[in-house]
């Protein structure tokens, strides 16, 4: 009998042991497992606010308050956006052409007998010496003229309408000439500004005097 109550005895403190072994292992796998619960949930807490700074932000949040939170906003905004390329940017600058010639042609044929000054009027040309052409422009002219039968005098010259009067040194003359005779002048005096410019013809003794090719020539 006592052998029997002796292997009993045994028989449950090895059950015992074995459940207390079984239950102090699980402990451990639970204890272990809420250990990494509290590791990730520490990094998780370090990227996104707590539900107190939340609900601190909605409730009792200050100016000064808000000037923190919109300035590390900011700090998180640049830290994330790239960075802009810059383009150089190149400037053009415009390059004024020196040296050049330019000629304006000044009506085509005319002829007349008139012993006072006339005004060929399809002559008619704007010009601005400085504006279109520059500062230092300058401005000669040349026409061809001939006297009917070689007898007589012509005469021509440059008219600024716009402040009616004679171009000086534009004066023109050929005498004798039944054949056209290319004249020119020397640099001429335009006036300022926006004038317009026109030829006028005569003959010395009412002889038939004819004139063509005229062209003011313009240097810059």
């Amino acid at each position: 009998m006592k052998k029997v109550i002796i292997l009993l005895f045994i028989l449950l403190l090895l059950t015992v042991s074995g459940g207390f072994l079984y239950f102090y292992d699980r402990l451990q796998k639970v204890e272990s497992r809420i250990s990494d619960l509290t590791k990730q949930s520490y990094k998780t807490s370090e990227l996104l606010p707590t539900t107190d700074n939340v609900d601190t932000q909605k409730e009792g949040c200050g100016d000064q308050c808000k000037k923190e939170i919109e300035s590390a906003v900011a700090r998180a905004v640049v830290a994330i956006t790239p960075t802009a390329i810059k383009t150089p940017v190149t400037t053009v600058s415009r390059t004024t052409v020196k040296g050049g010639t330019t000629y304006i042609p000044m009506g085509t044929t005319y002829e007349s007998t008139s012993t006072d000054w006339y005004t060929i009027d399809d002559t008619a040309t704007y010009i601005d010496l400085i504006n279109d052409y520059g500062k230092t422009a300058s401005v000669s002219w040349e026409a061809s003229l001939k006297v009917a039968h070689g007898n007589g005098q012509a005469y021509v010259r440059l008219w600024d309408d716009t402040n009616k009067i004679a171009v000086d040194g534009s004066v023109l003359t050929a005498e004798n000439n039944s054949e056209y005779k290319l004249v020119t002048t020397g640099v001429l005096p335009f006036w300022k500004g926006r004038n317009l410019y026109k030829v006028q013809i005569k003959s010395l003794n009412s002889f038939a005097v004819s004139y063509t090719g005229g062209k003011i020539r313009i240097s810059y």
